[in-house]
């Protein structure tokens, strides 16, 4: 018997009344879907059978733009319904004087768009080095003429170094699963055993450093940062302490692990910079914000 509060004070319940959850249900509310998908049976369909289509976007920053893809899929469907990441956008309402704004992981163009549909006088610089994905994301951005004239992409990977490195991605775009590609000495999230089942292959691509770019790009101040990258996280920071130092940009950042947290804070607090937390996706997996306060840690 469990105790249960009823109007005279606590009452007890059948323990046999209590719905006891299955391993199987278990299993699936723990793990992320690029986890579960090479054990699912073929003839069981995951999410109803649908195909990317154009459409207007129904909220959020977005809302009243067009949006290449397949809703049958909850991201897709949430960015759709303006339900995406919402815990983002109230941290860039405030309008911005001209700057640039960095999207560092672009995916399919979902962020840049509402970057520049919040911030009208910033032009958006993207980064994304998954073939895939840079094709969905000009795609989506061409639909957007109004927006589109203040983006532009970079088909990059950014790091600490300068050259060429090996990328690990899908080429699953409508499963989600091309939003999880990896740079080579990064700390990605799952067991590579498991990328490997997923389909995820390995291929080159360029890599650059920001402050490299920064030295080149005619670029004004820098207002954010917003870094998706799969555990590399801490890469492309060591990349940007000029830029860091220089604009004190807001970042915005999606971190993939503890020990990621670790090694991005070791950056971040000696610049200053105080750390929030917007969002927690999972246990281990959260999206911070981190705005320089000017006061410099002496840890």
């Amino acid at each position: 018997m469990v105790p249960k509060m009823g109007r005279g004070g606590p009452t007890e319940t059948p323990l046999a009344t209590l719905k006891v959850m299955s391993i199987k249900e278990v299993i699936r509310e723990l793990l992320p879907p690029i986890v579960l998908r090479p054990f699912k049976k073929k003839r069981v369909a995951i999410v109803p059978s649908t195909s990317p289509e154009v459409h207007r976007v129904l909220g959020g920053p977005l809302f009243g733009g067009r949006l290449y893809a397949d809703i049958g899929r909850p991201a897709f469907k949430d960015m759709v319904q303006g339900a995406y990441d919402t815990f983002l956008w109230s941290t860039v309402h405030e309008p911005w004087a001209s700057g640039v704004i960095l999207d560092v992981g672009a995916h399919i163009g979902y962020h840049s768009l509402c970057f520049a549909s919040l911030q009208p006088a910033c032009d958006i610089v993207a980064f994304e080095p998954n073939p895939v994905n840079i094709e969905r994301f000009r795609h989506n951005v061409g639909l957007n003429d109004q927006l589109a004239r203040r983006i532009s992409l970079r088909p990059l990977a950014l790091s600490d170094t300068e050259g060429r490195s090996v990328f690990n991605a899908s080429s699953n775009i409508d499963d989600q699963t091309s939003s999880g590609g990896y740079i080579e000495h990064a700390r990605p999230p799952l067991d590579p055993m498991i990328y490997e089942r997923s389909g995820f292959a390995r291929f080159e691509v360029q890599v650059h450093r920001l402050d490299t770019l920064a030295a080149t790009e005619v670029w004004p101040v820098i207002r954010a940062i917003k870094i998706d990258v799969e555990g590399a996280e801490h890469l492309v920071l060591t990349g940007a302490q000029h830029i860091l130092k220089r604009d004190h940009p807001l970042l915005l950042l999606e971190i993939h692990s503890a020990v990621c947290m670790m090694e991005v804070l070791k950056l971040l607090l000696p610049l200053g910079y105080a750390v929030e937390l917007l969002h927690e996706d999972r246990p281990g997996r959260c999206f911070i914000s981190a705005k320089w306060s000017g006061v410099l840690s002496q840890g």
